[in-house]
């Protein structure tokens, strides 16, 4: 029987399902999901003992929880907003397809560490879309601009194997932690063991030297950030262990790339819930479990390169915009619908006359924040700040809201809020919260101290703000179906009312 969404069993994501999503094409989307035929199974008692998942998980299950545009609230902008009345979020959606696209070419290649990676073909490609839309647009001085660094980790090729006496069974789900390292070229093969959260409790008088340690972790809150990186490696590291595998704790089969294996000493990779949990479960029936890792893992040089357009003003007085390009996988959220929302804003004031431009406005995109933040750093170290009445950053906008339900995931037809960053004035902040609650662009009930994302490098530089949503980036997971619409559309139009008054103060008032 092939398997569907509802029927797929671990025993059938062990043995090859793991990393394809089955599902068929999600409607009110540019594209399906990746699909992948079914491979045929060993005939082991091992396999045959493990029951069905018991929860809905993504992406397998993305037939019946992704959902349309349609289905969610569409509110009417506020009084007064006849300005943005041609903002369209469905086409916005468009462009973030168009952006991924990118990626996906990246993935059909065959490239396994694939997205708009910085030194592949596929960032040059994203950068060279972005400069052709500055100069369509009708930005001044569009232009790209190298900025030379030190090579970069990068995952080059890898594979991870499930022993079970004779039997091989590869595991799909496996991805290297950014930063950790790889193996000898003949690999490594080791005795599985399971340390749950990975607690001091969970490690006391279990001797993991020389073994592939398991760790279960639990997202808190994005894919990014996670428990077991609140320890948990480091202990399996310093024990000895000969490699580890995280367990990233959304229910399904998505593949995740998270950060913090720089200081690791054994080859340290995420695995998702069917695939680690199927494993553990092996583990826990009494069965011994090997697995075998190769993984070449090194560095990559390459340029990187800023992309810069303006719009003059009436006065010397900047309002710089930016956007990230780079992105882990299809990076729907982080960053195409970021760089779509800030080529949006580009669009509206390129339509407006030059005396309708109280200030210029600088449109930047930076290629590397998920790979040491250079491009950003660069114009924070050398760009002049001294006329910046407003930095705005365009990053992660637009979220579909997800619950952890039972032992399995649901989707909903709401809009995540967000992270929320103000930086200057008391007035410039409360602009901000009230033009995003205006717009229904839900946001945390605090502000970040200290914003994330590329504002990191440069709100101190002049007053900012940004919102910026997370729990499915850097993973296969952060796909356009997962990226409503009407978000984008919201939060855009609240960004240009923000823009708009602001531009009608003195660059005092938007001070602290």
């Amino acid at each position: 029987m092939t398997p569907t969404p509802q029927n797929v069993s671990r025993r059938a994501i062990l043995g090859g399902l793991g990393g394809a999503a089955v599902v068929a094409a999600i409607p009110g989307t540019a594209s399906g999901a990746p699909t992948s035929p079914a491979n045929p199974i060993a005939s082991t008692a091992a396999f045959a003992e493990l029951p069905a998942p018991t929860g809905l998980g993504l992406p397998r299950d993305g037939a019946s929880l992704y959902l349309p545009d349609e289905a969610y609230p569409h509110f009417p902008m506020p009084n007064g907003s006849h300005a943005y009345a041609h903002l369209d979020g469905r086409a916005m959606k468009k462009v973030v397809d168009q952006i991924t696209g990118f990626s996906r070419q990246a993935r059909d290649a065959g490239v396994q560490n694939w997205g708009r990676i910085p030194g592949t073909p596929y960032e040059r490609m994203t950068l060279d879309w972005v400069l052709h839309q500055f100069q369509r647009i009708g930005l001044h001085d569009a232009h790209q601009q190298d900025v030379s660094v030190q090579p970069l980790w990068f995952a080059h090729s890898w594979q991870a194997e499930c022993l079970l006496g004779t039997n091989s069974v590869p595991l799909h789900t496996t991805f290297p932690i950014d930063g950790t390292v790889g193996t000898s070229p003949d690999g490594v093969t080791a005795d599985a063991m399971w340390v749950g959260l990975g607690t001091t409790a969970d490690f006391a008088g279990r001797d993991v030297a020389g073994k592939a340690v398991f760790i279960y972790s639990i997202l808190t809150p994005g894919g990014r950030s996670h428990s077991a990186d609140r320890g948990a490696i480091d202990r399996a590291n310093a024990a000895g262990a000969a490699m580890v595998f995280v367990v990233m704790g959304m229910p399904g089969n998505a593949v995740f790339q998270p950060m913090g294996g720089g200081g690791t000493v054994a080859p340290t990779f995420t695995i998702s819930p069917d695939e680690g949990n199927g494993i553990g479960d092996i583990l826990g029936s009494g069965q011994q479990v090997r697995i075998r890792l190769t993984a070449d893992i090194g560095t990559s040089e390459a340029l990187r390169t800023n992309v810069w357009g303006t719009l003059p003003g009436r006065t010397d007085e900047e309002i710089l915009v930016m956007a990230h390009t780079d992105a882990i996988f299809e990076g729907a959220l982080d960053n195409a619908a970021g760089l779509t929302m800030m080529l949006e804003i580009a669009k509206h004031y390129a339509g407006l006359p030059k005396a309708k431009r109280r200030r210029r406005m600088t449109f930047l995109t930076t290629p590397d924040h998920h790979h040491g933040a250079y491009g950003v750093h660069w114009v924070r170290d050398n760009h002049d700040f001294t006329n910046t009445a407003l930095i705005i950053n365009s990053e992660h906008p637009s979220q579909t809201l997800l619950y952890l339900l039972d032992d399995g995931i649901m989707t909903s037809n709401a809009i995540s809020a967000r992270r929320w960053f103000a930086g200057g004035s008391e007035a410039l902040q409360q602009l901000v919260y009230t033009s995003l609650r205006d717009y229904g662009v839900s946001v945390y009930a605090q502000p970040e101290e200290r914003p994330g994302g590329e504002l990191s490098s440069l709100y101190q530089k002049a007053p900012s703000f940004h919102i910026i949503d997370h729990v499915i980036y850097h993973s296969t997971l952060d796909t356009a179906a997962l990226v409503p619409a009407w978000g984008l559309e919201n939060a855009t139009a609240a960004f240009l009312r923000i823009i708009d008054t602001a531009n009608g103060w003195d660059i005092g008032r938007l001070r602290a």
